[in-house]
């Protein structure tokens, strides 16, 4: 089971905490140390992200955490949580985790949560590992039932024939039997042997008992296997059910199951960019509400040219809005355009000069009149239903109209909430230009 570890939170772009002075507190280092290790989680954070800044700043203000959520070791024995700005820490009720690990997963593995086989049944685990480790005995035993099997050529000895024995050992057999090449067609390959070392690597840090028992019964099901080969390989089309499972257990072998792992470079944890997560929400949600037809992502549209005086080379300037939603029944066409941060960091409820100036380009180029900017609701005293759109500000330029909208996103995880989610924004922003 997991061993006892302290944990630190903050809230993605919240206000700066003296974390040094907590961690001081909890277990006696010096505040310097403590900054040392904070900025060294940064430094991971950055590499694993692909970001060219330190994300979490450490100053004499305090500790503030900025464009990336999710679960990072600083010590054996101490760990940081960083919650997104639109689910927010609560103490009393750990849902957000849920919430944070379902966006997360959609996010990366989008054919899994889209039919939303994970559920909140069963109570809340208070961490990130158990919820990895339900994810993935859930999606083994879907499929269990149509094994992941692969041809493989092996030597045996055995006195029946059923291989092709050397003529040698035909004569002369040794005292177990003859020596013979056989091709077996079973579980034991390199993918089989990838999803049960992620058990493995999962079951030290899972601290709910049934799902500690699942990943016993996973691992002793499709034992024995050889060693991982964290294989990027293609499963054959035969097995294409598996490749989602297959995924989430490379990346558990890569660092999803929290492992630290001194003086390496990658960040040991779960860590994402909010605002890809937020993104992909919206472009799955999108293509539930309006049909996959309908909805055109990350297309580019020409803007104009330019000219290299220098040269005289033409090139054109192309814009790539998030989503263009076609005309759908009584829903005019229109752009999406998902947007995280920018409108209240500051504390003001707005459209920044610079979002109105990009969703111009984005309407001069589409030929649409009609933007959302789409931004996460941050959290209230009480959640509104998942999807809720509110319209906090309205800009007219000529004939465009650009709308800001906030969405609700908490309690995304419940059964049947991204379905919900995707109906309400489809409700959302019809009802904005009406």
């Amino acid at each position: 089971m997991a061993h006892n570890r302290i944990r630190f939170s903050l809230v993605e772009y919240g206000a700066p905490v003296d974390l040094s002075r907590e961690i001081s507190a909890a277990i006696g280092m010096d505040r310097t140390k403590a900054n040392s290790l904070l900025t060294d989680a940064g430094n991971r954070a950055a590499s694993s992200l692909g970001l060219k800044y330190n994300p979490i700043s450490v100053d004499a203000k305090g500790v503030r955490a900025i464009d990336f959520a999710g679960l990072i070791r600083l010590a054996p024995s101490l760990e940081l949580e960083v919650a997104p700005k639109f689910l927010g820490l609560d103490d009393a009720d750990a849902a957000w985790r849920e919430d944070f690990f379902f966006l997360s997963t959609l996010s990366r593995h989008g054919q899994l949560l889209a039919a939303e086989s994970l559920s909140a049944s069963g109570g809340t685990p208070r961490d990130l590992s158990t919820l990895v480790a339900r994810s993935i005995t859930s999606m083994y035993e879907a499929r269990q039932r149509r094994p992941l099997r692969s041809y493989r050529r092996v030597k045996e000895v055995d006195f029946f024939i059923d291989g092709d024995p050397d003529p040698v050992d035909l004569i002369f057999p040794s005292p177990d039997g003859f020596e013979q090449d056989l091709i077996r067609f079973d579980r034991r390959n390199g993918w089989n042997a990838d999803i049960v070392a992620a058990a493995r690597e999962l079951l030290p840090e899972v601290s709910d008992p049934s799902a500690a028992s699942s990943l016993v019964r996973l691992i002793e099901d499709l034992s024995p296997q050889s060693a991982p080969a964290n294989r990027r390989k293609a499963i054959p089309a035969r097995h294409r059910a598996w490749k989602p499972l297959h995924e989430l257990s490379i990346d558990v072998l890569a660092g999803l199951g929290m492992n630290y792992k001194q003086g390496q470079a990658h960040a040991p944890g779960y860590l994402v960019a909010t605002w890809r997560v937020w993104e992909d929400l919206l472009t799955v949600a999108a293509r539930l509400a309006f049909g996959r037809s309908a909805v055109v992502t990350q297309k580019g549209f020409t803007l104009g040219s330019k000219t290299k005086i220098s040269t005289g080379t033409v090139s054109k300037m192309s814009v790539f809005p998030d989503i263009v939603i076609e005309a759908y029944g009584a829903i005019p066409r229109m752009i999406l355009d998902a947007k995280y941060k920018g409108h209240v960091e500051r504390g003001q409820l707005r459209i920044s000069e610079a979002d109105i100036y990009e969703a111009m380009a984005f309407s001069k180029a589409t030929g649409c009149n009609l933007v959302v900017l789409a931004y996460p609701a941050l959290p209230g005293d009480e959640p509104q239903p998942v999807g809720t759109c509110t319209v906090f500000e309205r800009a007219q330029v000529d004939m465009v109209e650009i709308v800001g909208i906030q969405i609700e996103t908490r309690l995304i995880s419940k059964t049947g909430a991204l379905r919900k989610f995707a109906t309400n924004l489809a409700a959302g922003v019809s009802a904005a230009f009406a």
